[in-house]
Formats: C-alpha cells, sequence, structure tokens
C-alpha cells in the first residue's frame, strides 16, 4: 500500500479507489500514473492527515498530491460525506469501487454483468464531466452500452491545462488510445483544444507508402504496435509526426523537416500542458531524431554518435519500431537499426576498436571510455 494510504488509515480516514482506477483493477490493467480515490473525509481532515496536500481546482477532484515514480502514483481525491454514495461521476462506472488494502471490489451500480463482458455502462453525455469520461472509458474500459453518439457530447467551456494533462495521460496509458483519441476528434473537442493534434487528419500520405491511410490513421495506428504503455513513448508516438502539417515540399522529400517542425510543435503542446521539464525534454529528442535509425547502417558514426550514444536511444529504436510497423514496409528496417545499435554497443566496449569497429593502434587505444 503506498505511503498515502497508510497515513489515510493511521487518521481512521475511511476510503476507496473509485472509477477508471477501479475498473483497471478489475480488468488487471497496469496502473496507470494517475489514480481517483474517493475519501469520507473534509478538505481541513484530509489535509491534516496528508501533506503536502494541494488544491488544484479540478471539477473531479477537491485535492490532489502528485506522483512519484510508478511506485507512487498522482492521486486524484474526491471528498464525500459516506463512501455509500453514487454519483461520483457522469455515469455508473464512476461509482465501481475498490478497497486496495483488501483487493475486494464494490458494485452499488450493478455493472458487474458488463464489466464481466468487457463492456461498461455509456455515461450520460449531458452530465458536466461526460466527454472526458467516456474518452477515458473509451481508452481504458473497452467498449460502451448504448454509447451516445459523439454529437450529443457537450464541449466544455473552459478546460485547465492541468484537467488537459490528466486527460491524455489516463488516454495515453491505457490499453487503446486511438478509441479515446478518435472520440475527443469526432467530437470536436480535438479540434478546440489540441489544434495540433487535429492537423494530422489533414495530412494526407501517398497509398503506396502509407496504406493505414492519412496523418491521423497513422498515428492512431502505430499505438497498437506498442509492448508498453510508457507515457513518454506514448507521446512521442501522438506527435511524432505533426510537424507534417506544416512542412513543405522540398527536394524530392514530401514533408520536409517535419521530423524538426514536429519537435518544435510538441515541446510548445506539453508545455502548454504543464509537463514536466523531462518529459518535454525525452520526448522532442525522440521526434527530433526518429528518422534517424531508418539510416543508421547506412550513416557513418561520427555523424550520430550523439544520439546513438544517449541513453534514450533504445526508446528512440522502438518509436520507430511501431512507427515503421504501422506501414507497408514491414520490420526489415527495424532490425537493421537494432543490429547496427548492437555493433556500435559492442565496438564501444572493444577497447582495441573504435566505435565503427576498425582497429585502433596501441597509441590510441580506448582509455576508461
Amino acid at each position: 500500500m503506498s505511503a498515502c494510504f497508510d497515513a489515510l488509515e493511521r487518521s481512521g480516514i475511511r476510503f476507496l479507489e473509485y472509477g477508471s482506477t477501479a475498473i483497471d483493477a478489475y480488468r488487471r490493467i497496469g496502473p496507470a500514473p494517475l489514480k481517483f480515490v474517493v475519501v469520507e473525509a473534509g478538505i481541513v481532515e484530509l489535509a491534516k492527515a496528508l501533506d503536502p496536500l494541494e488544491f488544484p481546482g479540478l471539477p473531479y477532484a477537491d485535492a490532489a498530491i502528485r506522483g512519484a515514480g510508478a511506485a507512487e502514483p498522482a492521486i486524484r481525491f474526491l471528498c464525500v460525506d459516506s463512501l455509500e454514495a453514487t454519483g461520483l461521476g457522469a455515469g455508473l462506472a464512476a461509482d465501481f469501487r475498490r478497497d486496495p488494502r483488501s483487493g475486494f471490489f464494490h458494485d452499488p451500480t450493478g455493472i458487474y454483468p458488463l464489466l464481466r463482458k468487457g463492456n461498461y455502462p455509456a455515461v450520460d453525455p449531458s452530465r458536466p464531466s461526460a466527454l472526458f469520461e467516456a474518452a477515458i472509458l473509451a481508452a481504458r474500459a473497452g467498449d460502451a452500452e448504448n454509447e451516445p453518439p459523439p454529437e450529443a457530447y457537450a464541449r466544455p467551456g473552459s478546460v485547465s491545462a492541468q484537467q488537459q494533462k490528466d486527460l491524455l495521460t489516463l488516454i495515453l496509458t491505457g490499453p487503446r488510445p486511438e478509441r479515446g483519441l478518435d472520440f475527443l476528434l469526432r467530437t470536436g473537442f480535438a479540434a478546440e483544444w489540441w489544434p495540433e493534434l487535429a492537423a494530422l487528419a489533414s495530412v494526407d500520405h501517398a497509398k503506396d507508402h502509407h496504406p493505414e491511410g492519412g496523418g491521423w490513421a497513422h498515428t492512431m495506428e502505430t499505438f497498437s504496435h506498442r509492448k508498453t504503455a510508457d507515457l513518454t513513448l506514448s507521446l512521442a508516438l501522438l506527435l511524432h509526426d505533426t510537424g507534417k502539417a506544416r512542412s513543405v515540399s522540398a527536394e524530392g522529400r514530401r514533408f520536409d523537416k517535419h521530423a524538426e517542425i514536429g519537435a518544435f510543435i510538441a515541446s510548445k503542446f506539453l508545455a502548454r500542458l504543464d509537463f514536466d521539464a523531462d518529459t518535454i525534454r525525452d520526448v522532442t529528442y525522440m521526434i527530433r531524431s526518429h528518422m534517424l535509425p531508418a539510416a543508421l547502417p547506412r550513416l557513418p558514426l561520427f555523424r550520430v554518435g550523439e544520439v546513438v550514444a544517449d541513453p534514450r536511444f533504445p526508446l528512440l529504436l522502438e518509436l520507430y519500431r511501431c512507427d515503421e510497423f504501422s506501414t507497408f514496409r514491414g520490420p526489415e528496417g527495424y532490425y537493421d537499426a537494432c543490429a547496427a545499435y548492437k555493433a556500435y554497443l559492442k565496438n564501444r566496449k572493444n577497447p582495441y576498436r573504435d566505435d565503427e569497429g576498425r582497429k585502433l593502434g596501441s597509441n590510441h587505444m580506448r582509455m576508461g571510455d
């Protein structure tokens, strides 16, 4: 149990995980970077039990604590008078709960039969939080039962940066992020709040290179090839081709400099949503360099050594794999890039050879490299 839950127990505050957090546990999906917890306490009582406690002004959270890595995800707290209360969100799925101490589930609104089928009850599109809950559930919880059409959902008049970050994080770390993102595109939310992403729908790919479709379809396809729902990788996949919407053809290149343009767009987008500096730095590195692995077997290492030597390069290779497998080209380019990288690592460890694998003279042997 987390240190936060230990502190709540010591204070005698009753609490349960609820909504998508409880459904994740029921479906045995890996824990999200963000948990939803309902507490039987007021703000003052909660603040006495937890330090530091933040008050983010979110419509779905009375208080919050920041995460501390995978072992301690961020938590959004909802304060109620009684844990038996229902109506915690826009739909019945929000009322599904789990006791993290015992692992027991609580189903006050009777949605077990749907969850067993891999479905969840649709949210009420007239409720203020309906659009957000529907997008998150689409990405994390399977199929909605009798889902309302996208046009039935009202778009919010204002959405804070923190709310947008929470929404995107939960969608991208779900098993099917493309479902949640497609929903936001169809409702018009993406065009209004994330125009950098919506612009991908206008990118027309040559069908002989991208039979999966245009920029949006290709980006959504990359998620199906992930081996892990890592947030940094998922952000890089989401944003890796955003530069195509602003690039022009030059010297036979259809989307000239789109990687560099995309890195700039991604840095501005992620900063606007208050992502931390380390995440922005990692994602922009991957986007700026995402074309490099394809050329790695042919390039001299003195031209790309700095990128290849970066400890983030294995994650860049994973981005390349998902990108490549989403086209007609197949796995050969990825395997060639991996072979070139393995050769580089082998030569790097050899004190008698340079990074290209050439023998070094005795006067040029690597010294503690």
